[in-house]
């Protein structure tokens, strides 16, 4: 919670990979060291801070095609770094978070590794880039990006929608569709409040 949390996260996290060099097998950095790092970065909301987010990602990815497994990125990896883009607040965010989102899914198709599969946390951190996307100029491309998102999701055997994904997809509506459009932000919300109820997912928030 302190201002510079994530910085000296990353400074631990480097002074253990310096002992790990050095020879100290018991502090060496794994996956879990890794996401750990992402996922402050991506709390703290600080301007660079998914940029940076992403580059530690490459990092695991390097380390990992390099041979150390220990460094296998993963789909919570993956999840926290579309977080950290949709926490900045910053022009284009939804754009890398669907970036990322599509990767994954390559990969996993590629690969069939369960590891890596995108869940329903990783679409919905998708969809909340586009719910909160700041730009203007960004907003036309977010609303169709959360609905694609959205249609994938829903279309998927194994994985669906849950109330926090209806939640975010209202807040998409109320958002990005824009208010003279009334009869299209009543039809969707409409679409999506029925899938809602259909799923049995309606709670509070929805």
């Amino acid at each position: 919670g302190c201002k510079r949390g994530p910085q000296r996260a990353e400074q631990i996290l480097n002074h253990m990979d310096e002992l790990y060099q050095g020879g100290n097998i018991d502090v060496k950095p794994d996956t879990y060291t890794y996401n750990t790092l992402i996922n402050a970065l991506a709390k703290s909301g600080d301007g660079g801070s998914a940029a940076r987010a992403e580059e530690i990602l490459s990092i695991m990815e390097q380390r990992y095609s390099a041979g150390d497994k220990s460094f296998k990125p993963n789909t919570r990896s993956h999840t926290s770094v579309i977080d950290a883009w949709a926490k900045s607040g910053e022009q284009g965010a939804a754009v890398r978070a669907e970036a990322i989102l599509t990767n994954l899914r390559n990969l996993y198709e590629n690969t069939k590794d369960p590891d890596i599969k995108p869940n329903v946390y990783t679409a919905n951190a998708v969809m909340n880039a586009c719910a909160f996307t700041k730009h203007d100029v960004d907003r036309e491309e977010a609303l169709e990006m959360a609905f694609r998102v959205f249609e994938w999701l829903d279309s998927q055997p194994d994985i669906k929608p849950d109330a926090y994904t209806f939640t975010i997809m209202l807040s998409v509506c109320a958002n990005l569709i824009p208010k003279e459009e009334a009869p299209v932000r009543f039809e969707s919300a409409k679409m999506l409040f029925e899938k809602c109820c259909e799923s049995g997912h309606v709670n509070d928030h929805v």
